[in-house]
């Protein structure tokens, strides 16, 4: 083989790499693009001793063909940055086997969504470093 197709093979698999690369580049790009952060006030919160009776916590949605946006991840960020707000159950409806006896949904508060209302969250915070 000459040296010139042997460079033009080279050449044609360089490009190959670079347009795998910006099409993942892209498809990244693009799902997060269907994404954004997502702010909610939980109000009315019952709890032990030193939980806030509200706070205002947020969260990154997934793309929008996933579930509604309150619904798709348990883990919310004070924006104050002091805490995170661990959800374990939602309105007992999301309730997993076991939640209950286990004690940890020890804080519920109340959640006003656009689709479903007012709705019930239990769990519990776990301060931030």
């Amino acid at each position: 083989m000459d040296r010139s197709r042997k460079d033009w093979g080279i050449s044609q698999l360089i490009l190959a790499v670079a347009v795998a690369c910006g099409s993942i580049v892209a498809t990244t790009i693009t799902g997060a693009a269907g994404s954004g952060t997502a702010t909610f006030l939980f109000h009315d919160c019952i709890g032990p001793s030193g939980t806030p009776t509200s706070f205002t916590a947020e969260k990154t949605e997934l793309p929008l063909a996933a579930a509604p946006s309150f619904a798709q991840a348990t883990a919310y960020r004070l924006t104050d940055g002091s805490a995170v707000f661990i959800a374990l159950i939602r309105d007992d409806v999301h309730n997993p086997p076991g939640i209950d006896a286990s004690g940890k949904a020890t804080i519920t508060c109340f959640v006003d969504t656009p689709l479903r209302g007012t709705v019930a969250f239990s769990g519990f915070l776990t301060p931030l470093p």
